[in-house]
């Protein structure tokens, strides 16, 4: 994701020594614990996720650094995380599963503007209709970003709020900032297109995705997160619903597993635009707009399913063709990847054809920095060497240690000391993870949930 204009960058932060690693060690994979710790260290980034999925089994998951500012919490290894642009193949593979049900087909018209024949989002224009094109655009030409609705070229809607929201107060309909994704769907069909929707020209469109996750909402019936939970990811095996949640714009709101995202600029706060100003990832814009598009916060656990699962990116998207972007793979195995950039967060989803998926995220980013792609890139070199030898025990989920004396929250480091309490804690479909030890305790299992011992030993409970 391209993000909006920048009046002032800040300073590049001290450099780390030695970013502190949390998650289950893997020798055979340890490289990828120095490139990450020296990579951070030589950029100032204090918070990172990596992990990696051989043919369908997570065999490393790690958090480095802190995951708050004054350092007094380690990043966990199951940690969610804006992942910015990393949202739309979420997005993506929803309409795909639409496609698949039946419910809606690539070549439907997306805006009823009162045409012949329709079509699935009804919205009057702002303030009036000047593009008869608008109504030809097909789902399709949203998902290949050929639909000729404004890019991120300089003209992104998506961080005009104030603008949209003064035009709707000055035509004396009454808006409040920011104005929401209704009226700024609105504003976008009172303007013009930058290109015929069928003549392929392809041009990347935040606004596009927002406008396709309004669609999943309206072919489903269910919210756009609950879809995807439900019939995105819903349907894999031990994939829980905490994997995958919207961002919040304020960081009194975040996630309680999210970090803090390191961007000090200064700008005016979209939600109070005569108040003060705020820091860029709090209030310079309205993350939550972006639901589709690039406001998603996720695990790498939920990445991964998402790649092993579902084409990441179009196979000819510089084409302007999209007929498998989204779609599943059905174990055919191809490399694609997309990367998402924001204020405080970049991220980078990677599918290979040798069967490794990888996807990392930082807390630190602003316009021109490739942090994600950087690492891609050092990643994918290593993984081309064809020099590791793969584990084949999966490390993803909570962990549960009855030698633990302490309270713990199901993290690696502090796992849970009790089998009733990681239960209680687990949501349906999650993995618990015990560390070899016995315990008396004995209960009933009412929920899905899978029990497994990837350090091996032997674990023994009572289980009635």
């Amino acid at each position: 994701m391209l993000i909006g204009t920048v009046a002032a960058l800040a300073a590049a932060g001290p450099a780390l020594a030695d970013p502190p690693v949390q998650g289950m060690p893997v020798p055979e994979l340890s490289v990828f614990d120095q490139m990450m710790t020296d990579f951070m260290d030589a950029n100032g980034i204090e918070s990172g996720l990596l992990g990696i999925m051989k043919d369908g089994v997570i065999v490393y998951q790690r958090g480095f650094g802190w995951k708050d500012a004054a350092h007094t919490q380690l990043m966990r290894h199951d940690a969610v995380a804006r992942v910015a642009s990393v949202s739309k193949p979420f997005t993506a593979a929803a309409i795909q599963r639409l496609v698949a049900s039946g419910q809606i087909d690539l070549d439907d018209v997306v805006f009823d503007l009162g045409q012949q024949g329709g079509g699935i989002l009804p919205y009057a224009a702002f303030p009036n209709l000047q593009d008869n094109r608008m109504g030809e655009i097909t789902v399709q030409q949203i998902l290949a970003h050929s639909s000729g609705l404004p890019t991120n070229n300089g003209s992104d809607p998506m961080f005009a709020e104030i603008a949209i929201a003064d035009a709707f107060n000055d035509a004396g309909i009454p808006t409040s900032y920011p104005p929401g994704r209704v009226k700024t769907t609105r504003f976008v069909l009172g303007g013009t297109l930058a290109s015929d929707p069928d003549a392929g020209v392809v041009a990347y469109s935040n606004f596009g995705f927002q406008v396709l996750g309004q669609v999943v909402e309206s072919a489903s019936g269910k919210s756009h997160i609950d879809y995807i939970r439900q019939n995105v990811l819903g349907p894999l095996d031990w994939m829980p619903v905490s994997e995958v949640v919207y961002g919040r714009t304020f960081e009194a709101d975040l996630d309680p597993r999210e970090p803090w995202y390191d961007n000090y600029e200064m700008a005016t706060n979209v939600f109070n635009p005569d108040g003060g100003q705020v820091r860029r990832p709090h209030g310079s814009y309205d993350h939550e707009l972006h639901f589709a598009s690039g406001a998603m916060v996720v695990s790498t656990t939920a990445m991964l399913h998402l790649a092993e699962n579902y084409y990441v990116q179009a196979e000819n998207f510089g084409g302007g063709q999209a007929a498998t972007y989204g779609a599943a793979t059905n174990g055919v195995r191809s490399t694609r990847s997309h990367g998402g950039l924001l204020f405080g967060t970049e991220a980078w989803i990677r599918q290979r054809s040798d069967g490794v998926n990888f996807a990392v995220i930082f807390n630190k980013g602003t316009i021109g920095t490739t942090y994600a792609l950087q690492m891609r890139d050092m990643i994918d070199a290593e993984l081309d060497l064809g020099t590791i030898t793969w584990p084949t025990q999966g490390v993803d989920g909570q962990w549960v240690d009855f030698s633990n004396g302490a309270a713990g929250d199901g993290s690696f480091e502090e796992a849970w000391s009790d089998a009733g309490d990681a239960l209680a804690s687990a949501m349906d479909e999650a993995t618990l993870n015990f560390k070899a030890g016995t315990s008396d305790w004995t209960g009933t299992i009412s929920q899905k949930v899978r029990l497994r011992a990837p350090q091996g030993g032997v674990v023994r409970i009572g289980v009635q």
